[in-house]
C-alpha cells in the first residue's frame, strides 16, 4: 500500500510567498456565517412550511464548510429530532441541517 503524504511532500518546493498567496486566495472564498434577523427567521419558516405542505420546489441556500451552496428540490421530511429537513433534489437526497439555512425562495418566486 502506498502511503501518500498529501500537500506535505510539495511544502519543501513551495516558496514563502506562494504560501502567503495560497492562504490569502483561501481567505478569499471563504464566507462567515451571517447571524440573521428575526424577520429574516421567520421568512425562512413560512417558506419551508409552504413548500413542504404544498409539496413545491424550493431554492435554498445553506451555509456549508465555510461557502454558501444552493440546493434546489422538494422537502420529503423534517426532522425536528435532529433539526435537519430533507431535501429531494434531482441528483440525490441532501439532509440539511436548518440553522445552517441562510435564504430560501419558492420555486414560482425565483422565476420571476
Amino acid at each position: 500500500m502506498i502511503k501518500d503524504r498529501g500537500n506535505g511532500k510539495w511544502a519543501s518546493m513551495m516558496m514563502p510567498e506562494h504560501l502567503d498567496g495560497l492562504r490569502e486566495y483561501k481567505q478569499d472564498f471563504t464566507v462567515q456565517k451571517r447571524e440573521l434577523t428575526e424577520w429574516e427567521l421567520e421568512d425562512i419558516q413560512q417558506m419551508i412550511n409552504q413548500a413542504y405542505n404544498q409539496q413545491l420546489e424550493i431554492k435554498l441556500e445553506v451555509w456549508e464548510d465555510n461557502r454558501i451552496i444552493q440546493w434546489t428540490g422538494t422537502i420529503k421530511s423534517i426532522n425536528f429530532n435532529t433539526n435537519e429537513l430533507i431535501l429531494d433534489t434531482l441528483l440525490k437526497t441532501k439532509r440539511i441541517p436548518i440553522q445552517n439555512i441562510q435564504s430560501a425562495q419558492l420555486e414560482a418566486d425565483y422565476y420571476d
